[in-house]
């Protein structure tokens, strides 16, 4: 194994495009065109106040004397959201990030017009981050504290941190002899990265721990043992892996993912079938299996009657339900809070002239009334902490 300690430099300036990489930017085209549509659709039309008793409309006055303008009353503020504890949302397609302290106002950051990917580690304190390298087809991979993100690796096909340590991350980057299996320790301007294994084709890391490694290819799922030998390979789309190596698949491999979803082991060998799922009506979207606890936590929505769409089902580790949430949204992305007290769960209304980002917001074993959060951005949950947790 190859074990190396790097000092991290600042983020270098991202390379422009070349003339070559046209149709990459006919896609950015697209991503800002439909940003600026939904923008619109969100605004709405505005007309100005009615005349209120006893006032003239302001209009054309046969006298030269300047008319003196009615004064339009204030418009009442929308009633603020409080929710205990902080939202940390990826923001416009991963461009930017919102935290919204629930006792005060969203702050935005931004974090750089191209970024791939983005997620925080097991204690939400540090972020990773990949950005694309137009001249290879793979990523530059970049960690640290928002503001403070330093260079990692490049030729990355992606990466993931590991769901307990919150210093643990692993990656895959091109190699002269194939794609090498990176896991690293990360502090405060240094990275120590070991070698794991060397692959012959591209996989991107998708969860690892002490069970192994989950890469994901475009038609299979492979399983590294810890030693990085080969331990399973099948046609099967990773949605969740829990700290013990169980996992929620897909079945087959693929995106979209399909509607047949099964709880299974690292060796991918006793596949148990979520039945829920068999319903044509019934659309899974999201799944967590919970580090600490081992809950698994199924996100779906329901396209029939009724108003409810979502539908965010929690069960115990051995698989007996224990809450069911419900939803007018409609739910495509789930987050948890440190000590997974509370979920986070992305997702959007849709209506006749707009369409309504919110996050909901949980108790993880369903006790309570939920709290639904509006954002004026499309956004996606990457956290929620606590109040007695130390700010960002």
């Amino acid at each position: 194994m190859d074990d190396r300690v790097t000092p991290l430099p600042h983020r270098p300036e991202p390379t422009p495009p070349t003339l070559g990489s046209r149709q990459k930017w006919t896609g950015v085209l697209l991503v800002a065109a439909g940003i600026a549509f939904g923008f619109l659709l969100g605004q709405g039309t505005t007309t100005g106040p009615a005349p209120a008793d006893g006032e003239t409309a302001v209009g054309v006055t046969s006298t030269s004397a300047p008319a003196t303008p009615a004064v339009e009353p204030e418009q009442p503020a929308e009633e603020a959201v409080r929710f205990p504890g902080t939202i940390v949302a990826s923001v416009e397609f991963g461009r930017g990030l919102v935290t919204w302290p629930g006792d005060g106002d969203p702050v935005k950051v931004r974090l750089a017009s191209d970024v791939s990917a983005a997620a925080f580690d097991a204690a939400q304190g540090r972020i990773a981050v990949t950005f694309p390298e137009y001249d290879s087809g793979r990523f530059a991979l970049h960690a640290g504290h928002v503001g403070d993100l330093r260079f990692v690796a490049s030729g990355v096909t992606g990466f993931a941190w590991h769901p307990t340590d919150p210093t643990a991350i692993a990656w895959v980057e091109e190699s002269e002899d194939g794609f090498a299996v990176v896991k690293a320790a990360v502090s405060d301007g240094v990275v120590t990265a070991t070698r794991v294994a060397v692959l012959r084709d591209a996989a991107r890391p998708v969860a690892w721990g002490s069970w192994g490694y989950a890469l994901q290819g475009d038609d299979r799922l492979t399983i590294l043992a810890p030693s990085g030998a080969v331990s399973a390979i099948g046609d099967l789309q990773l949605v969740a892996a829990g700290t013990d190596g169980r996992m929620v698949v897909a079945r087959p491999a693929g995106t979209p993912l399909s509607s047949d979803w099964a709880i299974t082991g690292p060796d991918l060998s006793d596949q148990r079938e979520l039945g829920r799922f068999g319903d044509p009506e019934e659309h899974p979207t999201a799944a967590a299996i919970l580090p600490l606890s081992g809950r698994i936590v199924l996100v779906s929505n329901r396209f029939g009657e009724g108003s409810d769409l979502a539908r965010i089902e929690v069960l115990s580790a051995d698989g007996a339900r224990e809450a069911v949430i419900r939803s007018g949204m409609i739910a495509d992305s789930i987050a948890w809070s440190p000590d997974e007290a509370r979920l986070a769960v992305g997702g959007y209304y849709y209506g006749s002239n707009q369409v309504r980002s919110v996050v909901l917001l949980a108790a993880s074993d369903g006790v309570g009334e939920s709290i639904e959060v509006p954002f004026d951005h499309q956004v996606r949950p990457l956290g929620i902490r606590n109040p007695s947790d130390d700010p960002w």
